[in-house]
């Protein structure tokens, strides 16, 4: 009989950064937990925060504690998986420890590496960096989010953005303050100038761009962009319309969306879809019929590209 697939959440970072009150609000979250049936914690490091029995039966979950991943053989992982059956484990990782070589180890097959989450402490990340820099990287560099604890609303997030885009380009990041709630950016900590005349959005800030552009239009409308993207559709109902944009992977090269927006004012016929273009065009924000606000970029110039050497987007 085939084993249901269990999805495994890793969790790291150093010493007091919030990986354990992380993994108890993610087990308090009723969405989140809604389709488990049994929920392993594998803890590897001790912190302060502890999980209490009465806590771990209130949410389907069980705990394994360990000194070390090393104890962490495909022994042991049978053993844990044929005891508590699990649907999902989250594995809470020693930052100090080796990720790679651990990644590199035995695993059951039916076990599926869905998310790797990374937790920072703001006000030691500076000192970790300077003096713990490979450390650090080997926390941050598989990462599929990184949450950055304790950030007071003055924080200049910029550098601290910069610092984890050099070790991995590809992660989502997010800022939490000292009552666990999100942090939006400023304009300073923004990767682009909102206030040039032309506001070149950089390749790999697309992601970025189309997200906020999303989620707060208003700060956008009336500016002029430069973006970079691909045909994903010549508007049959216009003459001069099309979608815009990048591909985003979901899961697998064989799973993506298009992140797109649309494009007017260009000559279509001379338009393929999947051709590369750079268009410059002013931001317009509509409000629709059911109270959606979405944006029309109304190009002033347009251009043929080579296609980018990384085609997807990126959410960070």
């Amino acid at each position: 009989m085939e084993k249901r697939p269990v999805l495994v959440y890793m969790f790291t970072g150093f010493l007091d950064s919030g990986k354990t009150s992380l993994i108890r609000n993610t087990c308090m979250d009723p969405d989140f937990m809604r389709d488990c049936t049994s929920n392993v914690i594998i803890s590897i490091e001790e912190g302060e925060i502890e999980y209490e029995e009465a806590w771990l039966q209130a949410h389907k979950s069980h705990l394994v504690q360990m000194d070390s991943f090393k104890e962490l053989t495909y022994k042991k992982l049978k053993e844990i998986d044929e005891l508590y059956n699990p649907s999902q484990v989250m594995i809470e990782f020693n930052g100090t420890e080796s990720m790679s070589e651990f990644l590199q180890g035995p695993f059951l097959e039916h076990w599926h590496l869905v998310q790797v989450i990374t937790t920072i402490d703001t006000n030691t990340f500076s000192n970790y960096v300077a003096n713990m820099r490979s450390f650090m990287f080997e926390n941050v560099r598989y990462a599929d989010l990184v949450v950055f604890n304790r950030c007071r609303a003055s924080q200049k997030k910029s550098g601290l953005r910069g610092n984890i885009k050099a070790m991995n380009r590809g992660c989502q990041i997010v800022y939490l303050d000292y009552d666990n709630n999100v942090l939006e950016l400023g304009e300073d900590d923004l990767p682009y100038d909102i206030n040039a005349d032309i506001v070149d959005i950089p390749n790999d800030e697309y992601g970025f761009w189309y997200m906020d552009c999303a989620e707060n239009p208003w700060k956008y409308a009336n500016k002029t962009f430069r973006i970079r993207g691909k045909v994903g559709e010549i508007i049959k109902s216009s003459t001069n319309s099309i979608i815009l944009g990048r591909k985003a992977m979901v899961c697998c090269e064989d799973d993506t969306s298009m992140c797109g927006i649309t494009v007017t004012g260009l000559y279509t016929p001379d338009i393929n879809v999947d051709d590369w273009l750079e268009v410059e065009g002013k931001l317009n924000v509509f409000e629709t019929e059911d109270g959606q606000r979405a944006g029309v970029l109304y190009a002033s110039a347009a251009k043929t590209i080579e296609p980018l050497e990384n085609e997807y987007v990126y959410f960070n």
